[in-house]
């Protein structure tokens, strides 16, 4: 099995009094082997008066633009073969997405390949960030947060790919074994 650590930035936090939904505006990801998929919805960028005050202010400062900007359904395209170069030729989905906030990330991914075709080898279910003791959850908690603090360069709290390397930081400390 493969796992991807993932993160998502988009427009706003819904509310229940939200008619519009939000949208993606970037994603990381990142395998537990290194390597990394990045991209950013030039589509929703080119809308900045959907963006909430936070957005405005945190996300789009961060934004890194460029190579990165592309079409929603090129997002699809190019997440898909990064998702699927992990294919291990069983006919088992042998990937996983985990997610420190599944609720607001996984609807993104999920409509996106909703209507853009899903990978071949991805688990259509996300994996929760969750540990069963609060020692864990303090640990993985704590490695987050050295990660924002030491990593070289340094990571960006809120840039949806820097978030996915804390997480899957966070992530391999929490569970090595301690002897």
């Amino acid at each position: 099995m493969i796992n991807i650590f993932f993160d998502c930035e988009f427009t706003k936090l819904l509310t229940p009094l939200d008619t519009e939904p939000d949208e993606l505006i970037s994603i990381g990801c990142i395998s537990e082997c290194g390597k990394r998929f990045y991209a950013e919805n030039a589509i929703t960028l080119a809308r900045p008066e959907i963006f909430s005050e936070f957005v405005v202010e945190t996300v789009v400062p961060l934004l890194d633009g460029g190579e990165y900007l592309m079409s929603y359904s090129e997002i699809a395209r190019q997440l898909r073969i990064y998702i699927e170069s992990f294919n291990d030729g069983s006919e088992v989905p042998n990937v996983k997405l985990w997610s420190d906030a599944p609720y607001f990330d996984w609807r993104h991914v999920q409509h996106m390949f909703d209507f853009h075709g899903w990978p071949v080898n991805l688990v259509r279910k996300p994996i929760h960030l969750m540990f069963p003791s609060t020692i864990q959850t303090t640990r993985f908690k704590a490695a987050v947060e050295d990660a924002f603090r030491t990593f070289q360069p340094a990571l960006r709290c809120h840039h949806a790919l820097d978030d996915a390397i804390a997480n899957r930081y966070g992530f391999e400390r929490t569970t090595a074994r301690r002897y």
